[in-house]
């Protein structure tokens, strides 16, 4: 199907001239005498550019081109100023309206051809750009609504066989010693492997309502140092049979007022991380400080370090830290923890000091102020996730 071209001029032999010369390229063409009549056809017809005159009665050419342009915002429609006008303010003018290019008076086939191709193929490409764009926004949208899918059913079966651990281990407590220990200890890893699966499975909603800046954040006071002991207890046993000390080093209360369950998961995931990485006889801290109207969270661990040139990209999304260092991160640990710290208004950053090669330090606000995010209700509703989450 030809290119439909929207001439605009009040001269008659001068749209005869135009339309001579882009039929004989190939072109169809439909006219317009005057502004007013060019900006509602081009809000009508759907041209493909426009080439319009200057000086054009009832609205000018340049009053014209803004309008069209600000109708056709959605789109790029070319507009090519055909017209006598030769001075710099009048193309600066030109420009500032939305004019994409200039032809003077007389005309020039050869030159008339070339500039019109050349918009119209850069139309093309504006156009293919544009339909890219919202064949990866809906898959996008797809990707975001089967992981929201899978993890509502995947959270469902994985809540029951917990309950039946729980119901199992708590069972075989009061038969006494005639259970076997190893069965025992076995359905209590079980259990801890299951809830670690649980806190993934929640992890991965969460980033994707941090993404789509939906996530509403639960805040309540906390004392820090209750968190970070009650994580460090958890991972002990984990941490004894591998040699690993544990230590919290909290020497002053801090109570801040955050989302707990949040907070939680984030550190955990880097404790964990530390976990992987730290070798048999290597040393964890844990350890929080007030700063001024923040307090800053940390987990340093004595493993390997982390290159210089790899540290930004372990906190992007399935970034990793590179192989020669034997650490990689191909899933959302750090990416979550940095949205879950900058969602808090807060920083999660890479350190290293004397006695820590590796040192996570989340700098979160004392005082979160409670913050509703927009469409988290009923988003929540859509994509299946209960807008309440998991307490772990």
């Amino acid at each position: 199907m030809p290119y439909r071209v929207l001439i605009v001029d009040d001269d008659v032999d001068a749209r005869e001239l135009l339309r001579i010369y882009l039929h004989d390229a190939g072109y169809d063409t439909i006219e317009a005498v005057n502004g007013e009549q060019a900006v509602e056809l081009a809000t009508t017809v759907s041209p493909d550019i426009v080439l319009m005159d200057a000086m054009l009665p009832r609205m000018n050419g340049f009053e014209a081109a803004r309008r069209i342009k600000q109708e056709c915002s959605g789109e790029f429609l070319p507009i090519i100023m055909v017209s006598a006008l030769r001075d710099q303010s009048s193309k600066l003018l030109g420009y500032r309206v939305g004019v994409d290019d200039f032809l003077s008076h007389p005309l020039d086939r050869i030159e008339l051809g070339v500039r019109v191709a050349a918009l119209l193929a850069l139309r093309e490409r504006h156009q293919a750009l544009t339909r890219r764009n919202e064949e990866l926004a809906e898959l996008q949208r797809f990707r975001d609504e089967m992981s929201s899918t899978v993890v509502h059913d995947l959270k469902n079966p994985l809540a029951v066989i917990l309950a039946n651990l729980g119901f199992a281990i708590d069972e075989l407590r009061t038969a006494g010693p005639a259970v076997d220990p190893d069965v025992a200890q076995s359905l209590v890893e079980s259990q801890d492997a299951g809830r670690r699966l649980l806190r993934l499975l929640t992890n991965l909603a969460d980033t994707t309502r941090i993404e789509a800046n939906r996530l509403q954040t639960v805040a309540q006071p906390t004392a820090i140092g209750e968190i970070l002991s009650q994580i460090a207890t958890q991972r002990r046993v984990m941490a004894t049979t591998r040699e690993i000390r544990i230590d919290v080093r909290v020497t002053a209360e801090i109570e801040a007022t955050l989302d707990v369950d949040l907070v939680t998961r984030a550190i955990e995931n880097v404790v964990d991380n530390a976990l992987r990485y730290t070798p048999s006889g290597g040393q964890i801290a844990l350890a929080a400080r007030r700063m001024g109207d923040d307090v800053e969270i940390s987990v340093a661990n004595d493993g390997p370090p982390i290159p210089v040139e790899a540290r930004h990209a372990i906190f992007e999304k399935f970034g990793q830290s590179g192989r020669h260092s034997g650490r990689m991160n191909l899933g959302l640990g750090l990416y979550f923890c940095r949205l879950a710290a900058e969602a808090h208004n807060g920083t999660l950053e890479l350190r290293e000091s004397s006695e820590f090669p590796t040192e996570f330090v989340f700098c979160l606000p004392i005082a979160l102020r409670p913050r509703r995010s927009l469409g988290a209700t009923e988003a929540d509703a859509v994509d299946g996730m209960p807008a309440n989450r998991d307490k772990h």
